[in-house]
């Protein structure tokens, strides 16, 4: 995953703490600007069946709604294969991971 200083949008490592070009400090309380995800990911957030749509849009920066009406279209005119795209996506991408606050278990509830 790509890093950019929130100071000059520079592209660092994860683990940098300084900018190379600005010399900008990166801590806990300045995290950087933003991140650019390498694979595609089912996110928990904005999802409407299963993330499907949401995450090809988060990673190649699309608006969700087009995607969301390409797809309809190519199941209703593409001869289903709107559909079969669509399971292929959510059995091949994975789900985000399930973010915790620091210092928090995951406790399953017992049956």
């Amino acid at each position: 995953m790509a890093v950019f200083c929130r100071n000059c949008g520079t592209s660092m490592s994860n683990e940098a703490r300084f900018c190379s070009a600005c010399g900008a400090q990166i801590s806990a309380g300045n995290p950087p600007l933003y991140t650019v995800q390498s694979r595609l990911i089912r996110p928990r957030a904005g999802r409407m069946v299963a993330g499907v749509c949401q995450g090809l849009a988060n990673s190649y920066s699309w608006d969700v709604s087009w995607v969301r009406v390409i797809t309809v279209l190519l199941a209703v005119f593409g001869g289903g294969a709107g559909i079969i795209a669509y399971v292929v996506f959510w059995i091949v991408m994975p789900e985000e991971p399930l973010l915790l606050p620091s210092g928090t278990t995951y406790v399953p509830p017992s049956s």
